[in-house]
């Protein structure tokens, strides 16, 4: 396979899923050097997306986009920056479509970098979860059958504490932003990056529920913090 820093792994008729990282190590602060996978809209730019709306169906069930009332946005993802540079590269064909899960061998990944990863086929997150030495991945669709599948690869993210412990009940672990990680639930934990500075690549605490730990909590964080409500 020919050297490239992205692959196209997964795309309908209005979204793509495309990875990147395998050239360039990623620059990532939280994360550290791992894959990233972003699902974005084929159509417009992720920018055009958040205004018009129309990132609904690469975010829906998330509680962090742009309000279309008052223009608040709680999500922590800058999509002018690389979410942007992205959809361009892969406009100007610059990420061939994978063919073989043997290059996450050995490496971190991180599902969804921005929009939510249960738009990537079960099967595909399976295959890249194997593949792969550790992972992290959030979702807020984590209602329903539809989406249960994904519970052992997935961290629901929750809102609030009660939002946490209904998700809980229905046996997937939680990733929950707060602005006070003191207050936690018996079934909780506060993220090691914030207690011990560790990186995500090095971590995988948030795996899902086939990783026997606790939920995990962490301090809301990022430009648009102050934006957050629980």
């Amino acid at each position: 396979m020919t050297k490239t820093n992205g692959y196209v792994i997964h795309e309908t008729q209005q979204i793509v899923c495309i990875a990147t990282g395998f050239e360039s190590p990623s620059q990532n602060i939280k994360t550290g050097d791992m894959i990233q996978i972003w699902i974005l809209l084929k159509s417009m730019s992720p920018v055009d997306g958040v205004k018009s709306g129309a990132d609904e169906l690469i975010c829906s069930g998330c509680s962090l986009r742009r309000n279309p009332v008052t223009g608040a946005r709680p999500c922590y993802v800058n999509v002018g920056q690389a979410p942007l540079g992205i959809w361009k590269a892969w406009k100007r064909g610059a990420y061939p479509t994978l063919t073989s899960y043997e290059v996450f061998s050995g490496r971190a990944v991180r599902f969804g970098a921005y929009g939510n990863p249960t738009a990537i086929p079960l099967p595909i997150v399976k295959l890249i979860a194997a593949a792969s030495s550790n992972w992290t991945g959030y979702t807020h669709e984590w209602r329903g059958a539809l989406f249960q599948g994904y519970a052992p690869f997935l961290m629901a993210s929750a809102d609030s504490a009660i939002l946490a412990a209904e998700a809980q009940a229905l046996g997937w672990r939680t990733f929950r932003v707060t602005h006070n990680a003191a207050e936690l639930m018996g079934s909780e934990m506060v993220c090691v990056n914030e207690t011990r500075g560790i990186q995500c690549d090095k971590c995988s605490l948030c795996a899902g529920g086939g990783k026997r730990a606790k939920s995990i909590v962490i301090t809301v964080h990022g430009p648009s913090a102050a934006k957050f409500a629980e």
